[in-house]
């Protein structure tokens, strides 16, 4: 292996890791301002899971989430839940057919989730931090 080789192959990984390290960070839990809760990462996850449905103060909770195949979905199935998509569809597949939980309300654009929060305090989700706007609040920052 020449000296090229082993320079490129640094660069390519190091690469590789900012990105996968950064497309979390941009990715934020948000509520409506007259929710004062602050989340953790288990409060959020169980209250996408359909374990938990209501904040830590007890006022209901009501998850909504991107469509599927959106880069902040995927990030935040791999690492706020866990879970990949197979796996999250199997999951609400099992709690949908056992009539425990419904899966959150799946909206199209990060502008969407973020509009329909803002008018009302119950919903929470998670978009870009890119697309925040002051009409929501940040609940929890992975």
């Amino acid at each position: 292996m020449n000296s090229y080789h082993k320079i490129f192959t640094g660069i390519t990984l190091g690469l590789s890791v900012f990105c996968s390290t950064t497309a979390v960070a941009d990715l934020v839990v948000i509520v409506n301002p007259a929710n004062h809760n602050q989340l953790t990462e288990a409060d959020v996850r169980n209250i996408f899971l359909g374990k938990t449905r209501s904040y830590p103060d007890g006022t209901t909770a009501i998850p909504v989430e991107l469509g599927n195949n959106t880069p902040a979905k995927n990030e935040f199935n791999k690492d706020i839940l866990k879970k990949d998509d197979a796996q999250v569809r199997a999951y609400w597949a099992r709690m949908v057919f056992t009539g425990r939980a419904t899966p959150p309300k799946a909206l199209g654009s990060d502008e969407e989730v973020i509009n329909l929060i803002a008018s009302n305090p119950n919903l929470m989700g998670y978009v870009s931090s890119e697309h925040l706007s002051k009409t929501v609040r940040v609940a929890y920052k992975p």
